[in-house]
């Protein structure tokens, strides 16, 4: 086994490797539809209005569920997303230089996914883009880092079953996410290495503890994948 401070593991979050705009983008016109058949009219603009909210919010949410909630309190909020997932369709593209960034990376780490905290489907939308990785730990089928207790505290134990899978240490592994709440922070708590791409919203969620502030940060996956494999000492430890 390689030396605990030496990283052979680099899992993602599914948010950095999918372009999700446009999938997030139906989502939010199929909550419109589904409140409105439920006796509460929102518009397209309320609801984006509520998503933002949810990713700015202290107490961290999954913004699908989040806006639910701000949006129709009596409403049951899991069951409406659920709705919404099922009935809206996907409209996920790559990000930009995925092929060439993992291509890159795989000469020096074993890659992986690791996604805390999705809603229902993400390895179907992978599969959509015959995308290979050597573990896939989705929170909705494990139920690991799935739901947040009332406090909005976060769990790192989809982190640890992925680090017993791989027969890895803590200190073996990194982890690239652009959510600070949701992604990196269970991801520290866990002991693993952690990567801040701010690709997406960044400006609304900046880390606000420990556990969220990031060990590395990047402005891009292929950005991330040039500075790792000419600098693979940024990741060592100890």
């Amino acid at each position: 086994m390689p030396p605990q401070g030496e990283v052979q593991w680099l899992f993602f979050d599914p948010s950095v490797l999918l372009n999700e705009n446009g999938t997030e983008q139906r989502w939010r016109r199929g909550v419109v539809q589904a409140l409105q058949r439920r006796g509460r009219a929102v518009t397209l603009e309320q609801v984006e209005r509520a998503w933002m909210h949810a990713i700015s919010a202290p107490r961290p949410v999954q913004p699908l569920l989040g806006a639910v909630r701000h949006l129709a309190p009596e409403a049951p909020a899991e069951e409406v997303v659920a709705e919404v997932i099922a009935t809206s369709g996907q409209q996920d593209m790559l990000v930009t230089g995925l092929q060439l960034a993992l291509h890159e990376l795989r000469q020096r780490f074993r890659l992986g996914v690791i996604g805390p905290y999705r809603p229902p489907g993400t390895r179907e939308r992978l599969a959509r883009f015959h995308l290979s990785f050597g573990l896939v730990a989705l929170s909705d089928e494990l139920a690991l880092s799935h739901r947040l207790d009332a406090a909005g505290k976060v769990d790192p134990a989809i982190f640890t079953w992925a680090l017993r899978k791989v027969n890895a240490l803590p200190g073996q592994a990194a982890y690239a996410s652009d959510r600070v709440s949701l992604g990196l922070a269970p991801a520290k708590m866990a002991g693993l290495t952690t990567i801040w791409l701010r690709t997406t919203n960044y400006r609304l969620r900046y880390p606000r503890n420990g556990y969220e502030t990031p060990d590395l940060t990047f402005n891009s996956l292929p950005e991330m994948a040039r500075a790792l494999t000419r600098g693979p000492g940024l990741l060592r430890k100890g």
